[in-house]
Parts: structure tokens; sequence; C-alpha cells
């Protein structure tokens, strides 16, 4: 497993594995001015926007009028609603191919991790990105973390998960990032983790209710004592992004 590097906070896009994955792809291809990059589960087709123009742009969605969108705003070519319903003739096809807040969706995500790589062309990259179950929120909030608040979220995978995937099916795991959701100011993230922390507190009870109650004593914190549910705290850095590369 390659050491994990920090997302750099030095950009103007929000979406921190965006962000992270054009600037990735960008150093990886270079001048090539033919790059085939399919994202699945697109929607509008934002992400592939913000790549080259003369790359190709591809994607995997179902819902028709973003669809619709992706294609007359973004010049995106929609190859199938479904990653396991798309034609046997697009696999190994792609230069790149990125997951972006798709795994969690799987009920089986090592079954979908599979399918993406097989479009994937030999020496091509694979990204993704998703929840990070090694993150401090992870361990503190574990079943109650806001990512699992959405019911249609099903799955969460760790480092561990992604080496295991990367020898199962003839990867290289050649980098990975501890990124947020979202990117903010340092205030925000501040904010943000005193919240996790005291809601954390909260729900242990017992001696934790010590610094439980400490916390909103704080200046500009007593507002806590009148949380009701787990914070959403989509600045803090508890996701990653993967780059898998496959094999020759």
């Amino acid at each position: 497993m390659p050491h994990r590097r920090r997302w750099p906070t030095t950009t103007n896009e929000a979406n921190a594995a965006w962000a992270l994955a054009r600037q990735w792809l960008r150093e990886r291809f270079g001048n090539r001015q033919d790059v085939a990059v399919l994202d699945i589960g697109c929607h509008t087709g934002r992400f592939l926007g913000g790549l080259p123009e003369t790359w190709r742009r591809h994607g995997i969605e179902s819902a028709r009028e973003p669809c619709r969108i992706a294609h007359e705003t973004q010049n995106v070519t929609i190859i199938g609603a479904r990653l396991e319903d798309t034609e046997a003739a697009w696999a190994g096809q792609f230069d790149a191919v990125t997951l972006f807040d798709v795994i969690e969706h799987l009920p089986d995500p090592g079954v979908g991790i599979a399918q993406a790589a097989r479009l994937v062309r030999p020496g091509g990259v694979l990204l993704i990105s998703s929840g990070d179950l090694d993150a401090w929120t992870w361990r503190w909030l574990g079943s109650g973390h806001w990512y699992l608040q959405t019911p249609q979220h099903l799955s969460v995978i760790s480092r561990r998960f992604l080496g295991y995937m990367a020898d199962k099916l003839g990867l290289d795991l050649r980098d990975s990032a501890i990124i947020p959701h979202r990117h903010a100011r340092a205030s925000a993230r501040l904010n943000e983790s005193v919240r996790a922390t005291y809601w954390g507190l909260r729900q242990r009870g017992g001696a934790w209710r010590l610094p439980h109650r400490l916390l909103q004593t704080l200046p500009g914190f007593q507002q806590l004592r009148h949380m009701q549910s787990v914070p959403w705290t989509m600045t803090l850095e508890d996701h990653l992004l993967a780059v898998f590369e496959r094999r020759m």
C-alpha cells in the first residue's frame, strides 16, 4: 500500500475527489490529446466537463434528464444506464475509469470494482472515491457516522480492502489520498470536528459526560446542547481517493 497523501486545499473546486482526480489525470497523461475517460455515475457530466476538451468523455448514468444534460452541455457519450449492464464490447476501452461516491451504494463493493476494472485497458487507471473506514470520525462514531444515515449507503471501504482487491484483480494500487467530501475553510472544519467529538461523547455517556458538558461551555458552542442527530461532517477528511493501474 503506497503512502497516503493529504488532499491539497489550494483549489477552487468544492468537490475534493474531483479536484484531486483531475489533477492526477492531467499529471498522468500529460500532453496526450486523445484520452478516453469513463465516469461511472456521471450524472450531468460536471466532472468530465473539467477535463481537457480533446479527451473523449464517456459516462454511465441511469437518470434520463442528467444524461441529456451531460450529452448536450459536456459532450458526454452515455454508454449505459448501469455498470453491470455495460456491453462487453466496452471492456478494455478506457485509459481512465472513475467512480465517485458510487461504491457505497453497492451491496458487494468487490463485484463493482471488478466490473469497473474490466473496462480499463492494460496500462490504464481506475480511480475510486468513497468513505474511508480508517478515518478518525468513523472510528469515533462507528455505525452512527453521518455517511450511513442515507438509506442508500450500504458499504464502507478501507485501505486494507482496496489492497486486497488490487491483488485479486491484477491491479497495482499506485496512489491514495485522504480527502474530505467537500472543501471548506479551516473555521468550518474546526466547527465540524467539535460537533463530531461532542456527539461521540454524548452517545457514550458515563465518564464521558464530563468532557461532553465541558464542550457546551466553550464560547460559540453553547448551541451543542440542542443537537438532535449526528453532524454531517462533510468537510472533514473521512473519505479517500485511490488510484489503481491495470497491469500490462
